[in-house]
């Protein structure tokens, strides 16, 4: 259905069938969705984040695309929406075997996956991708949690062990000291698994932290750790904002970040011209109020659509 006002284009106006993506764009951002919670429950969480990926395209769609629309329009930057893996009667580790495949194959063709969770097992599967890139890379975390916890029996992956798993792996691409976990908050964390990825070389900064200084400058001092791979995945964890402003979460905490403070840290990111990934997980429609944290996450999505599209630019 064309827009009501031609001249009003929203960011649905501008998402095309990968089909349809201009051959000669400089900045292709594929979004792939994974409607799945089970790393969730497994990890003794509040199930609903399967239903995510749909609430997030809702709200993504409706959102005006000022910010970038020149860009898109001339055709130097296309949005493609690649549609949901199918997750229906499969186990957590073959949706992620998919979704590995699934982000290898927009990253071997230099594009942008923007990947909607779904629960945050599914940084597994792009650290993965990233991995069979035979190429250094970093990673930030914005998260409450460090997302370190040992796998279950029989080896199980779930939405607390990802950065475990990538800790762990041998051999990797991880840049040496390029993993940092960002807005960590002290009671949403064991002491025994920030002791670990601090023993692994890698970086983190506290919420505290963040409100000693400017949040930018914190950031920038933050994010340089990861971007000396000049291709870093930032990963999202929608309870990293306080459950005033995110309360349709898996896992809500009473403190966190604003909205301004992680817009502020995505844009800065996706304008350095060294992020190369981006997802949002976490996010529980079941425990939603007023479409508030569908709407946040998708505000999040536009906030790196227009870091990405300041490089065009500049």
């Amino acid at each position: 259905m064309p827009p009501l006002d031609p001249t009003d284009l929203r960011i649905g106006d501008l998402i095309v069938d990968a089909t349809l993506a201009p051959a000669n764009a400089e900045i292709v951002c594929v979004l792939i969705g994974v409607p799945q919670d089970i790393g969730v429950v497994r990890n003794n969480g509040r199930a609903g984040a399967a239903e995510a990926p749909s609430a997030i395209r809702a709200s993504l769609m409706k959102l005006a695309s000022s910010q970038f629309q020149d860009v898109v329009e001339s055709g130097r930057m296309c949005i493609v929406d690649s549609g949901d893996i199918e997750t229906s009667g499969k186990t957590l580790e073959q949706i992620h075997d998919e979704q590995h495949d699934a982000v290898a194959r927009v990253l071997q063709r230099g594009h942008f996956p923007i990947v909607l969770g779904g629960g945050h097992d599914c940084a597994w599967p792009t650290i993965r991708a990233f991995e069979a890139g035979n190429k250094e890379y970093g990673v930030v975390n914005i998260d409450a949690h460090a997302d370190v916890r040992p796998l279950q029996g029989d080896d199980r992956a779930h939405s607390g062990s990802p950065f475990r798993q990538m800790l762990e792996q041998t051999p990797s691409q991880l840049l040496p000291g390029g993993f940092v976990e960002f807005g960590i908050q002290g009671a949403s964390v064991a002491a025994s698994h920030l002791a670990f990825v601090r023993d692994a070389g890698m970086h983190v900064v506290m919420l505290g932290d963040t409100r000693k200084e400017s949040i930018v400058f914190v950031w920038d001092r933050a994010y340089a750790h990861a971007a000396l791979s000049q291709r870093v995945y930032v990963s999202l964890d929608m309870d990293a904002f306080a459950s005033a402003f995110a309360p349709g979460v898996s896992a809500p905490a009473a403190d966190g970040f604003t909205p301004y403070e992680v817009a502020s840290c995505l844009r800065a990111a996706a304008s350095s011209g060294s992020m190369a990934a981006f997802d949002i997980v976490e996010m529980n429609p079941r425990f939603d109020v007023d479409g508030r944290t569908a709407k946040l996450a998708a505000t999040m999505i536009s906030e790196v659509l227009a870091g990405l599209a300041f490089t065009l630019r500049s």
